[in-house]
């Protein structure tokens, strides 16, 4: 992204096992501003809300489901309600364990329909903002959102038909924004989203790091217990 008088197409990577989605692009406008300066304030409640939210960060991203592929791709975010707008972690951050604040941009704008992203921060937002949008927009309870990859656990939700987003819906798009909306709304507390449309990808919502916590501590058990019921019958689960 470019400062806020030039506008430039943003590319997002993609999950390199799925070359035939490629890069999706949304256009953004970023202005450079740093945390506690005279654009970004920091009050003492935004710099507890920052430390909480980068803890969590920090153990999703231990447990792998924030990360960086081989290919130096990036893949997962994490973003956290404030005020009218959102703070999301920045573009090009999956591969840093521990982000601190510069780390996060604020999402001043998310343009649906015409698919632009308008943030204020150190770095560019993220490349999956526009699904995060999604959620606060349809839901006033959701404070958390968590994008993750992980085979096991998108494989697994797929076979359970658990809410997803259509297959020919591709990431990256208002499409796909709007689908994740629809979801949101009959589950506006908290909930589970397989992104159908980009592999591996799954996307978490709640009123608290908590409530992420306890969906992906109740999805990894589920999974377990799925493998171990496998062993069981002799099947072969590689």
């Amino acid at each position: 992204c470019m400062s806020s008088d030039t506008q430039k197409n943003s590319v997002c990577p993609q999950n390199p096992d799925s070359q035939k989605d490629g890069y999706i692009k949304f256009r953004c406008k970023h202005t450079p501003a740093e945390w506690y300066g005279p654009k970004l304030p920091v009050s003492p409640e935004l710099k507890k809300r920052f430390d909480e939210t980068d803890n969590f960060r920090t153990k999703v991203f231990d447990q792998g489901f924030i990360g960086m592929y081989e290919n130096g791709i990036g893949y997962g975010n994490l973003s956290f309600r404030h005020e009218n707008n959102f703070i999301i972690t920045a573009s090009a951050t999956g591969g840093a364990r521990e982000l601190g604040m510069d780390g996060y941009t604020l999402v001043t704008k998310a343009d649906i329909p015409q698919n632009t992203v308008y943030s204020s921060g150190p770095l560019p937002a993220s490349s999956e903002t526009m699904s995060h949008a999604a959620v606060y927009k349809a839901s006033p309870k959701a404070d958390f959102v968590l994008h993750i990859h992980n085979r096991i656990l998108f494989d697994m939700l797929k076979e359970k038909k658990a809410a997803a987003t259509p297959e020919n819906i591709a990431y990256g798009t208002p499409e796909m924004a709007y689908a994740v909306a629809d979801i949101v709304r009959k589950h506006p507390s908290e909930g589970t989203i397989v992104m159908t449309g980009h592999d591996e990808g799954i996307l978490i919502y709640g009123m608290s790091t908590a409530h992420i916590q306890a969906q992906l501590v109740f999805l990894c058990q589920e999974a377990k217990n799925k493998q171990c019921s496998k062993c069981r019958k002799g099947e072969n689960h590689e």
